[in-house]
């Protein structure tokens, strides 16, 4: 049998899930958004799990971000809006499911693997990663959430030059600005990880579920209309010439 697009293992209340595509980067596709929502019922359901703990297959990259191969077949505004709304809806469930969320970030984080970390609460890096939002020099914006959330969390400042430049950082300096929040070697990064995630399971569920609700409320006022808006913007030019340029230019590379 082949291997799964996402692998889920649950051990000693820790649910690892590994984005397992390394052939193409981690690249997310339809089979990946339902690997993920199946994932997170078995989690959900599971009342022993305290934490989560996302990485990528490899030690090259993390996530590269939607899957131009598919990302070709949506071809209408309601396709566009619809894969919009679902990977949203995944990474809310992440972000707002009551258990802390620990990004491994193994490896290079490019575009929507950028707005995946975004739904992670805590995020360890390998020195060697580095960070893009790919999405302006591509035609885009963030269509996954990761607008509004990364507003909220570095500051308008430090987010706009991230998303207006599409600049490529380091570790270092995705430090720096607050896009991750420790740098590890890659060889530590497993158990740096699993460490923190036993630590936090081995405290009270209500009380790390209570310190997640109050994180929560800091945004929700305008979480909705946010949502709505980056949602809309994202399907306008998803249709537009730019970014329909970019990924025919990327099939026809193939």
């Amino acid at each position: 049998m082949p291997e799964p697009v996402v692998e889920l293992q649950i051990d000693n209340h820790i649910a690892r899930i590994t984005l397992n595509r390394p052939e193409v980067h981690n690249a997310v596709d339809v089979r990946v958004m339902e690997t993920l929502e199946a994932n997170l019922e078995v989690i959900e359901a599971d009342e022993s799990v305290r934490a989560i703990i996302l990485s990528g297959g490899g030690s090259t990259t993390f996530c590269a971000g939607g899957d131009l191969r598919y990302f070709a077949t949506l071809n209408t505004r309601e396709a566009c809006r619809e894969m919009s709304r679902r990977m949203q809806s995944i990474l809310e469930r992440l972000f707002y499911g009551g258990r802390p969320v620990i990004a491994a970030v193994n490896g290079n984080a490019l575009g929507g693997g950028c707005e995946i970390l975004t739904a992670c609460h805590i995020r360890i890096a390998a020195a060697h990663a580095k960070f893009s939002f790919r999405q302006a020099p591509n035609g885009i914006i963030t269509g996954w959430g990761g607008g509004r959330r990364l507003f909220h969390q570095i500051g308008r400042a430090a987010a706009l030059r991230l998303f207006l430049s599409g600049d490529t950082i380091n570790a270092a300096e995705a430090l720096r600005v607050g896009l991750i929040d420790e740098v590890v070697s890659p060889q530590a990064l497993p158990d740096a990880c699993r460490d923190l995630a036993l630590r936090i399971a081995a405290n009270s569920r209500d009380a790390v579920k209570g310190f997640l609700e109050l994180a929560q409320q800091m945004e929700l006022n305008d979480r909705w209309a946010m949502a709505d808006a980056e949602t809309e913007l994202f399907a306008d030019l998803w249709m537009g010439p730019d970014f329909r340029g970019f990924v025919n230019r990327f099939l026809l590379r193939e």
